[in-house]
């Protein structure tokens, strides 16, 4: 059996069904494989797990149609809050004087799971093939051939661009012969949500700590997710701690500005590393998310990177259309557009995620007195904060329509 499709997606989760989504709103006609059956959501419950969604995020949501599925779950963030344990001086991002309703939002990730995967089963333009296994794959100048296992049986794809989305440990970008630079920080992420005292009421903190950055975000029904960087042993220690003392701990890094942690939930832990792919795009091929770029948890701007690949991939493909109903999504042309404009965003991100840790993780005492002392000139210089919030927001540098809050195919 054999498929013909313009787009060929490997990797089905949050990233490559997003894209397929984005896709078919063109419509382009496209293949998604996805390893995994999508379909399985489990009920609302205190542990899932959620992504924070800065300002341009959401706004490429909406611009998709898929943010009023999402908008009911989202907390909105109002309020960013940085500070330093152990050390005097702290920032505060406010939405209200950055001009916008919301820094951003948490939402779980069930829920974007549950809002895009509807849509693409029921668009014209995309097959998904779920579960289903790309098997190998073959490049030529006039397009890809591609062999997936799904149902039992095994179906030949025929496209004109084949798109990864499988991730930091991405087979098809090793395939492609793509090489990767990995910087790995000897740390893991111990992911959690927990119940605290006193209302959130939209605020976010950033807390760096001798072992790592502690992130807290709004959550509904009370809670407040975790990202908490640790070295790895010790992640693995405190990670496999009781509730009881794992609560004591998580509550002496992070103080009382919400004062007791009444609850935690599960944890999770990952190791965590920066991974960054030698080029953007091959013949016939692109890399998006995580397959590009994968970055330390700091900023939490991981899926958000990944969304903008997903808009300025989308918007070029849509403006080639425009001008020709048949245009080559693959073309070498294209693809070189999308290169040239991703890679300034996604190395300002990877520099500043990168810089972030780095400086806050360096104990030497003249540094840390420095740190303080710039967190609250920080919080002083006209446009410092400002800059930061674009950032946050992800609204720096070049700037997609779905991003400036238009459709895809304005």
């Amino acid at each position: 059996m054999q498929t013909e499709c313009d787009v060929l997606i490997t990797g089905g989760g949050l990233v490559g069904s997003t894209l397929a989504h984005a896709l078919a709103q063109i419509p382009v006609s496209t293949v998604l494989v996805e390893e995994r059956e999508p379909g399985r959501l489990e009920a609302p419950g205190f542990d899932d797990r959620s992504t924070a969604l800065a300002s341009a995020s959401q706004r490429i949501l909406d611009g998709l149609g898929l943010w009023d599925g999402v908008a009911g779950e989202a907390e909105p963030i109002r309020t960013i809050h940085i500070s330093e344990r152990g050390r005097f001086g702290a920032s505060r991002i406010l939405a209200s004087r950055e001009g916008v309703p919301a820094l951003g939002h948490t939402v779980e990730n069930r829920i974007l799971t549950g809002t895009v995967w509807p849509k693409i089963r029921e668009a014209d333009a995309v097959t998904c093939m779920a579960p289903g296994s790309l098997e190998d794959f073959e490049v030529e100048a006039s397009g890809v051939t591609a062999r997936v296992s799904t149902g039992g049986s095994t179906r030949t794809i025929r496209a004109r661009l084949l798109v990864a989305a499988d991730g930091a440990r991405s087979r098809v970008r090793g395939a492609l012969g793509i090489g990767v630079r990995q910087d790995d920080y000897g740390q893991k992420g111990v992911i959690l949500n927990c119940e605290t005292e006193n209302p959130h009421r939209g605020r976010a903190f950033e807390r760096f700590t001798p072992t790592g950055p502690l992130a807290m975000l709004p959550l509904g029904r009370g809670r407040m997710s975790v990202v908490w960087t640790l070295p790895r042993e010790e992640g693995d220690r405190i990670g496999a701690l009781d509730d009881a003392p794992f609560r004591d701990a998580l509550q002496k890094a992070f103080g009382y500005r919400l004062g007791r942690i009444r609850q935690v939930g599960a944890r999770s832990a990952w190791p965590l590393h920066r991974v960054r792919a030698d080029a953007l795009t091959a013949t016939r091929a692109v890399l998006v998310g995580n397959a590009a770029f994968s970055l330390h948890p700091v900023a939490g701007q991981g899926f958000n990177l990944a969304l903008r690949d997903i808009a300025a991939l989308s918007e070029l493909i849509c403006d080639a259309r425009r001008d020709d109903a048949d245009a080559d999504p693959g073309a070498a042309a294209l693809l070189d557009r999308y290169a040239e404009w991703r890679a300034a965003d996604q190395r300002r991100i990877a520099g500043f995620t990168h810089g972030l840790m780095k400086l806050f993780t360096i104990d030497a005492a003249p540094l840390a007195v420095s740190r303080g002392l710039g967190l609250m000139a920080f919080d002083l210089v006209p446009g410092a904060k400002h800059w930061l919030a674009r950032q946050a927001m992800g609204l720096g540098g070049r700037v997609s329509r779905l991003a400036r809050g238009l459709r895809l195919t304005s």
